[in-house]
């Protein structure tokens, strides 16, 4: 298998780290970080190629050198970033899948898996205890009208070129990178890993701090990575989660139980809106992807600490 991951970001490193034993591996970036990949995906494993995904020939380009069967489709602008200026935002995130499903066409390539998110599910009509993929979308803001709009052109191209394809929704995801994108999950969780290998007295408030299904990069990385190699997969959708929401006073136990010692306070009162505590349902995602999450909260706290303290952050 040859796949190329447009992004080289938190989840297109993780998913080419995932990916490395299972062929040839290139990362498509605007603007590549080679040390940060080096350190995730490993020195030399992968082929990197500093170009636009809004450049469909220099995208048509990398596929044919580097003879690719399989494109995973992580790049775009993310949350705030969208926001910040619309026309961008949106022209980055619509365009730049239209791109990779036109150059998927052109190349006949075997499968093209879209990273969507949970943030397309329209919550407030979902009366479930659980998130399932056939429940409602909708864009309630620009972000997640680019991502509802991706997949509407996703399965466009699959029904009507007979492309294969499959749409992955992760939850708020979170490790090591470096959130040039815009995460503010990605970004905020950062922010407190540092103060715990600080040792510095921590306040987790409820505004920034949840509810949300808070997911490792290292487990999304596994999750693309399985959709690549999935032989004939029933449904084409899947939530990429760990089917447990986490408020800020169980997070703040979650950094206790990492962190016995530490002083932790919460401020603000938990969320009374039940649509931001609906878990996601992984059960399909399971059963057909042969999924399972390998990083609850606390431990994907304790490796993302590790991780950092290598890269001399704190």
């Amino acid at each position: 298998m040859n796949v190329l991951i447009t992004g080289a970001g938190l989840i297109g490193a993780h998913a080419a780290q995932q990916l490395v034993d299972a062929g040839n591996i290139t990362l498509f970036d605007l603007s590549p970080n080679r040390d940060y990949i080096a350190k995730v995906v490993g020195q030399g494993k992968a082929e990197v190629v500093a170009a636009n995904m809004l450049d469909l020939p220099a995208l048509l380009t990398a596929l044919g050198k580097y003879n690719i069967d399989t494109m995973v489709h992580t790049a775009g602008l993310i949350g705030g970033r969208v926001q910040e200026n619309s026309y961008t935002g949106a022209t980055n995130n619509i365009n730049g899948t239209i791109n990779v499903l036109e150059a998927a066409r052109l190349r006949k390539l075997r499968r093209v898996v879209y990273v969507s998110t949970f943030g397309v599910y329209e919550r407030g009509k979902i009366n479930d205890s659980v998130v399932k993929e056939t429940h409602p979308i909708g864009g309630h803001n620009l972000y997640a009208t680019t991502k509802v709009c991706s997949e509407h052109l996703v399965h466009a191209y699959a029904s009507m070129y007979n492309l294969d394809t499959i749409i992955i929704r992760p939850g708020g995801v979170f490790g090591r990178g470096f959130y040039v994108g815009g995460s503010t999950v990605g970004m905020v969780m950062r922010d407190l890993a540092v103060n715990m290998i600080k040792g510095q007295s921590i306040t987790i408030e409820a505004k920034t701090y949840g509810p949300n299904e808070y997911v490792y990069g290292k487990d999304v990385g596994q999750v693309l990575a399985l959709a690549c190699k999935a032989e004939n997969p029933k449904q084409r959708i899947y939530n990429a989660g760990t089917g447990v929401v986490t408020n800020h006073e169980q997070l703040a136990q979650a950094v206790r139980e990492v962190l016995p010692t530490l002083d932790v306070k919460t401020t603000g009162a938990a969320s009374t809106d039940r649509s931001r505590s609906i878990p996601m349902d992984i059960g399909v995602t399971k059963a057909e992807l042969g999924y399972t999450p390998r990083f609850h909260l606390a431990d994907a706290l304790r490796d993302y600490m590790t991780e950092l303290r290598i890269d001399g952050v704190a």
